[in-house]
């Protein structure tokens, strides 16, 4: 059940005794009275009627959507304001999906579905975001950018695609939560000093010299404008593999940008989605920490073991652009998503007969080279030994007496042995070690017919934010805001355990963000 057809989980959050004010009805020319619609290559409002054009920051029409939406508290209950209530949403009677659009913008299917099996009725609760990104190109441009896609993938059934199956793409606005929010790591891991067994003698040593313990650790950062989508019918999956979206084109919500367009209403508030976001903060928080070595040889981070704890965060309401296609292939639903800003085109495709197999074998065939050279590496690395244990026997009285007599070209045939030796027992594993990276990393890359994985943290780490890291191990006691340890000073590395870092609660806080309080890691 959408949020819209029951009582809000929680009361009193948000005040709508005085909401903007705006019209529902379509932005007319003023200069011949007809419709205006957004044209995303101009970025502008258009009269097809006349011609005309206008910037939707400044045309002036009383009672539009120019007011900026006031601060939310997305945790509160939300009224409809009057003016919403003039506009229009469609509901799919087959999946439930409910999309917003104005009075002029009609339909005749379902965008996520495909079914006809629609109705329009009035809107039942307030919808204005904060926030919107406008379609950065045209139906056209997206069929296109879809075909193009589509061509590169040689194994895709036979008239999987045709103009009559693109003609159902839809212009649709998702609901997005976009948040941003300060991380603090209470980090437990593993450290170690010196060389493994194995990468010393990678690195052609034959002595490892390695010790590990358990160390604590803190580190501060910030996550920015990480998206999670509000809407139950889209794919968590599919609107991941569509992003990035660049957030610095976040324009204040306009109802002229919604003109020819859907727009999804949210089914989920952030703290219906407590689990999801926090989960995928988590994710990029431990990833930043496996890139942190604390001045050791070797770190690796123990999430069952470490906290993290989220504040200061900031909660932005937008609708996002994107061309949303269901291709129905076999008793098979498929669901595309072209990126309606960048033009990334995410989504499962399927495979025409027997290419499956075909693929499926390539993979395998891939696998067992995997093995053999793995298997091989292990023979090579023994190959000196070996050598050695039986040079002995290997010797015979004649090549003896030859390096007797002849020294300077048994010194020679020694050297170039030995180097052969070298380059089989040192340099070729590593090739092959190295081609065996490359096999492995191409087994697990996605194809074109396979969703894009999740963004890492690279695309949503805040480098403006002064980032912290440091051990803590020893400083427990001495650290005036921190975790800690009584007055024990020293302790077994197994057994101890430092208390979680504890905080006032901000009695302003919304019931979402205390859920990012003192949180055991997730990984």
């Amino acid at each position: 059940m959408a949020i819209w057809d029951e009582e809000a989980r929680n009361s009193g959050r948000l005040d709508m005794s005085d909401p903007a004010t705006f019209s529902a009805d379509s932005k007319k020319c003023p200069n011949c009275g007809s419709n205006l619609f957004f044209n995303t290559e101009h970025s502008a409002l258009m009269c097809g009627n006349c011609g005309g054009t206008y910037d939707p920051e400044t045309l002036d029409n009383t009672g539009s959507f120019a007011l900026a939406n006031p601060e939310k508290n997305y945790d509160g209950k939300i009224e409809m304001s009057e003016d919403d209530k003039r506009r229009q949403e469609i509901v799919c009677n087959s999946c439930g999906a409910q999309i917003v659009t104005d009075e002029n913008t009609s339909a005749t299917f379902c965008a996520f579905c495909g079914s006809p099996a629609i109705v329009t009725r009035r809107l039942t609760r307030e919808f204005k975001p904060d926030y919107i990104i406008p379609f950065a190109f045209n139906k056209e441009k997206a069929m296109s950018l879809f075909k193009e896609h589509c061509a590169e993938i040689p194994h895709l059934p036979k008239n999987y695609v045709t103009d009559e199956v693109l003609a159902k793409m839809t212009g649709l606005y998702v609901p997005t939560w976009i948040i941003s929010s300060e991380v603090d790591i209470n980090l437990q891991g593993i450290a170690s000093m010196g060389k493994s067994a194995d990468s010393a003698y990678s690195a052609g040593e034959y002595t490892a010299n390695n010790y590990k313990q358990r160390v604590f650790c803190k580190v501060k950062i910030r996550l920015k404008d990480v998206p999670f989508d509000g809407e139950i019918k889209l794919p968590d999956r599919l609107m991941a593999a569509a992003e990035p979206f660049d957030f610095t084109e976040l324009v204040p919500f306009r109802a002229e940008y919604l003109q020819g367009y859907f727009a999804e209403k949210y089914d989920e508030q952030p703290l219906d989605m407590t689990d999801k976001i926090y989960r995928r903060l988590d994710k990029y928080a431990l990833e930043v920490c496996k890139n942190i070595d604390f001045g050791y040889d070797g770190f690796v981070p123990l999430p069952e073991g470490s906290h993290t704890r989220y504040q200061n965060q900031q909660i932005k309401y937008a609708l996002l652009p994107v061309w949303f296609l269901t291709i129905e292939h076999k008793g098979l639903r498929y669901q595309y998503i072209v990126n309606g800003q960048t033009g990334k085109v995410s989504g499962d495709f399927p495979y025409a007969k027997g290419w499956e197999t075909v693929d499926r074998s390539k993979k395998r065939a891939k696998m067992k080279t995997v093995s053999a050279n793995s298997a091989l590496r292990g023979t090579l690395y023994a190959l000196p030994v070996t050598v050695l244990m039986f040079s002995g026997v290997l010797i015979h009285p004649q090549i003896a007496n030859y390096a007797v007599e002849h020294p300077f070209e048994a010194l020679c045939i020694a050297l170039l042995i030995g180097l052969i030796l070298y380059f089989l027992s040192v340099q070729l594993p590593k090739i092959l070690m190295g081609m065996e990276k490359k096999s492995v990393e191409k087994l697990g890359e996605t194809n074109a017919h396979q969703l894009d994985k999740e963004q890492n943290v690279l695309e949503y780490f805040d480098t403006a934010y002064p980032m912290e890291a440091y051990e803590t191990t020893f400083d427990f006691v001495r650290l005036d805001s921190g975790w800690s340890y009584g007055e024990k000073k020293q302790f077994d590395y197994m057994t101890a355990k430092p208390e979680a870092e504890t905080y006032d609660d901000d009695s302003d806080s919304t019931d979402f963000e205390k859920q990012g309080h003192d949180r055991r890691m997730m990984e």
